[in-house]
C-alpha cells in the first residue's frame, strides 16, 4: 500500500501583470510556463497537485490573442499556507525584481471574486494606415456603431456567421499622433467574448483601415482593464 500523503494547506493569490513587448507573440502555453519558472526563481512556495504528476496550479483569466499586448493580466496561483498568515506584500516584493522583459507584476492580493465574473475588457487599437486622419476616425466609430455586424466566427461547432454589435458595449475614436485610435468595450464573459481582432475585420472589409501598402501600415491591440459590470475587476 502506497503511503498517505499529508495534505499540503495552500491559499489563492492573485497576480495583476502585464504582457507586453516580445511577449505578445508567445502562446498560452508558453506564457504559462514562463510565469512558473518566474514564480520558482523568485522562491514563492508553489503547492503541488497530488498525483503521479505533481505540477503548480495557475489559472488565468481572460484569454488574450497572441499579438495582442495587455496591461491588465491576472493569474490566480496555489501557493502553499493559509489566508490567515499569508504576507501579500511580502511576497510583492519576491516578484518585483524577478520578471521577463515585458512581464512586470503590478499587485498581488487575496482574491475576494472568481474569474467567472468578469463581464467586459477595454481595448485600445491603434492604425497607422493610410488617410488616417479625423474624418477617417470619425468613420471607423461609425462603422463599428452599427447593426447588424456580421463576422465569421470560430465556434466550437464550426465556423458561423455571428452578429457581433451585441458583444460591442461601447466604442469611441479618434485621430492621435497620425493613428486612428479605436476605443472600445467588449464582452470578455466565457459565453460571449469577443476578440478584438474582429474590429479589426470589420473596419478592413469596409475599407477603412490597413487597406494600402501592407509594408508601410500597421496595427497594434491593448488590453487595458477587465470589469464585472461597471466596476473594475480585481
Amino acid at each position: 500500500m502506497l503511503p498517505v500523503r499529508e495534505k499540503i494547506p495552500h491559499v489563492v493569490v492573485r497576480i495583476l501583470f502585464t504582457k507586453t513587448g516580445d511577449l505578445q507573440y508567445i502562446s498560452h502555453l508558453d506564457l504559462h510556463r514562463a510565469f512558473t519558472r518566474m514564480l520558482v526563481r523568485a522562491g514563492v512556495p508553489l503547492w503541488y497537485s497530488e498525483g503521479y504528476s505533481p505540477h503548480p496550479r495557475l489559472a488565468f483569466a481572460t484569454p488574450l490573442s497572441v499579438g495582442a499586448e495587455s496591461e491588465y493580466e491576472l493569474v490566480d496561483v496555489n501557493i502553499v499556507g493559509d489566508a490567515e498568515t499569508l504576507n501579500p506584500a511580502a511576497l510583492f516584493a519576491l516578484l518585483r525584481d524577478t520578471h521577463i522583459p515585458g512581464l512586470t507584476v503590478k499587485d498581488l492580493y487575496l482574491p475576494t471574486r472568481p474569474f467567472s465574473a468578469i463581464t467586459h475588457a477595454d481595448y485600445t487599437l491603434r492604425f497607422r494606415t493610410a488617410g488616417a486622419d479625423a474624418a477617417l476616425a470619425a468613420r471607423c466609430a461609425e462603422a463599428l456603431a452599427s447593426s447588424p455586424l456580421v463576422v465569421l466566427k470560430r465556434t466550437k461547432k464550426g465556423e458561423r456567421d455571428v452578429d457581433i454589435s451585441p458583444q460591442i458595449r461601447s466604442v469611441r475614436a479618434a485621430f492621435e499622433d497620425g493613428e486612428v485610435v479605436i476605443r472600445a468595450r467588449l464582452a470578455a464573459d466565457s459565453a460571449n467574448f469577443l476578440n478584438p481582432e474582429y474590429l479589426v475585420k470589420i473596419l478592413r472589409g469596409a475599407g477603412l483601415v490597413m487597406c494600402g501598402n501592407p509594408i508601410e501600415e500597421e496595427y497594434s491591440i491593448l488590453r487595458t482593464a477587465v470589469y464585472s459590470g461597471d466596476t473594475l475587476f480585481r
